[in-house]
């Protein structure tokens, strides 16, 4: 992917639809946001042979780099090609030391400082590659091999001067449900392995590491089912699990697996699946958005049409992935420092020139939560009682909240005031503005409170308070609070979140409905949690300490803590579908069926 103009490169491959072994030397850009796709009919230069299982890497102002692959005599080839996007023209850069032996379906990924290029594994002759190798970018010089993991069809990211690995199979072909790392300081090899079969995302011991200790957050998928690709942002890996090869009513999902916190997490399960009707091939990432490849199905006819001809976007943040900034990403500032010296001034009474009051958080307040906008949140001290005063300053306000940029400029009755008053909750409105002045949530705030906050960011337009909004709330659903994070979810328009809240609150109903954050609902919002669940729905009862199903007489009034019941839907929830692009077909050239990257 090419992130300067948002174009898809794709390099050689063959094609599934001929019955010759003829590969292809052609290159072919994907415009993503027209989806027109262009031949390039003859680029300049030195142009590689055809090959498939090599590497495609974005390196730097419009340069691909181009290692390895299998050529049609079966040759596998040890050869570096950079290819210039802008001015079309391939070239053979000279390079120093040993090379590395020949190899296919290899992967390679580019370190955070953008200047060496790791290469790790892949395929010869009947053997799987265990080693990793380097090639430095300034001098282009190799370094020399080091041990690391026999895999190939995997893929590679570079992180925190670690190289990870994902997916892949082994010399035995088969598909290890684990991640695994190459520590570039020490030569060290570790590995997180997960647990077989399903998990339904309750269990806290998901994730095994090496030395016996567990993580939260395994995918309630089994790994190795379906088809598998990955896209690296930033500090977290998206893996898109889509149907299997042959079987394609199998479980798909979108999970994140943070690299900082080691952690899984599930972004859309198969309720929201938008993978059907075609088959995916690759993956490119451009900033927060994903764009799956691949080819139309026709199951109606048992075909498989192998034409890359369909586009999937996919928008990260819709699904709640807020990638943490990383070097990788050399666009993003680096604030952190200035953020932290900002955030010392929060709640200053000596530096401050501005007041903002809320409702304290023990007045009770009827109306559940209040959804009133931004423009109605004048001075309303004489109504209801107000909390203890926030002492701001009005140029960092100004400079990070647009709502108050537009009440100063239009010289409201706040500003001479210097003292606004906001119609929420004290901690929800601290935390708003905790968040304007250190571009982070604290810590010690609680979900529901972030809950809260997810509201005010859809009322005051802040993106980047949501997407961290969206990011904290997934890792925190419990009995306790799914109501709420429901409803919050429900006034800020939040659907995939609304219905991950929605199926939690569903399969445990039982303990639920005896909390007081569904109690506190409006009559309206419980008449909407449960016309959440399908119209052939059922209520079944729990299971008490025997392992014997409860009847209604048996469960004591559902006060026990054990077994209490579940909604279940027999059929599954409708989701919205993302679109399905298909491609330009007027291409320049013929391009009909080839396909590689």
């Amino acid at each position: 992917m090419c992130p300067e103009d948002r174009k898809i490169f794709i390099f050689g491959g063959f094609d599934f639809t001929m019955s010759t072994d003829e590969l292809f030397n052609s290159v072919m850009l994907i415009d993503t946001k027209t989806y027109k796709a262009t031949l390039i009919k003859e680029p300049a230069g030195t142009v590689p042979s055809g090959r498939h299982g090599h590497t495609a890497t974005y390196w730097k102002e419009g340069k691909l780099i181009i290692f390895g692959g299998e050529n049609e005599r079966g040759v596998f080839l040890n050869e570096l090609y950079v290819f210039d996007i802008r001015t079309q023209t391939w070239s053979s850069p000279t390079t120093y030391g040993r090379k590395p032996v020949g190899r296919s379906r290899h992967a390679a990924c580019l370190s955070e400082c953008r200047k060496r290029l790791y290469f790790c594994g892949g395929f010869r002759q009947h053997t799987v590659m265990s080693d990793i190798f380097c090639l430095d970018l300034e001098t282009m010089t190799w370094s020399d091999s080091r041990q690391f993991v026999a895999r190939y069809d995997h893929v590679a990211t570079v992180h925190n001067e670690k190289v990870w690995i994902f997916g892949g199979l082994t010399q035995e072909m088969d598909r290890p449900s684990e991640v695994i790392w190459f520590d570039l300081r020490t030569s060290a090899v570790a590995s997180l392995r997960f647990d077989d079969g399903l998990n339904n995302g309750d269990d806290e011991d998901g994730l095994r590491i090496g030395n016996g200790r567990s993580r939260r957050g395994t995918p309630n998928q089994d790994k190795r089912a379906g088809t598998h690709f990955y896209a690296f942002c930033g500090s977290t890996v998206i893996d898109f699990m889509t149907h299997g090869p042959a079987i394609h009513n199998t479980e798909t999902s979108i999970t994140s697996f943070d690299l900082t916190e080691l952690r899984w997490r599930t972004l859309a399960d198969s309720s929201c699946d938008i993978f059907s009707g075609n088959s995916w091939a690759y993956v490119a990432l451009s900033g927060t958005t994903a764009f799956l490849l691949g080819s139309a199905l026709y199951p109606e006819y048992g075909i498989e049409n192998e034409v890359i001809c369909r586009i999937l976007p996919i928008d990260l943040k819709y699904y709640g992935a807020a990638p943490k900034p990383s070097l990788q990403s050399p666009t993003v500032p680096p604030a952190e420092s200035l953020n932290a010296d900002i955030s010392t001034l929060f709640d200053d009474r000596e530096t401050s020139d501005f007041v903002i009051t809320a409702i304290p958080d023990d007045y009770d307040n009827p109306g559940s939560m209040s959804v009133a906008g931004p423009d109605t949140a004048a001075d309303t001290t004489q109504q209801i009682a107000v909390s203890d005063p926030i002492y701001v300053h009005a140029l960092i306000l100004q400079t990070r909240w647009p709502h108050f940029k537009r009440l100063s400029n239009s010289r409201m009755r706040e500003y001479h005031r210097k003292r606004m008053h906001i119609p929420e909750k004290y901690s929800t409105v601290r935390a708003l503005l905790y968040y304007l002045y250190s571009d982070t949530i604290a810590t010690t705030v609680s979900v529901v409170t972030v809950a809260k906050l997810l509201v005010l960011s859809n009322m005051y337009a802040l993106p980047r308070l949501r997407d961290l909004c969206i990011s904290r709330i997934q890792d925190g659903f419990d009995v306790a609070n799914a109501p709420t994070i429901w409803e919050c979810a429900k006034v800020a328009q939040e659907d995939v979140l609304r219905t991950s809240a929605a199926r939690f609150c569903l399969r445990h109903w039982g303990r639920v409905v005896r909390t007081k954050a569904f109690r506190a609902l409006s009559k309206g919002s419980m008449l909407e949690i449960c016309e959440e669940v399908d119209l052939e729905g059922q209520v079944v009862m729990g299971w008490d300490s025997h392992g014997r199903q409860r009847t209604d007489s048996s469960t004591n009034g559902g006060n026990d803590g054990e077994g209490s019941g579940a909604m279940l839907d027999d059929a599954a929830s409708e989701a919205d579908m993302a679109m399905v692009e298909d491609l330009d077909s007027d291409v320049e050239g013929d391009i009909d069926g080839e396909s590689g990257a």
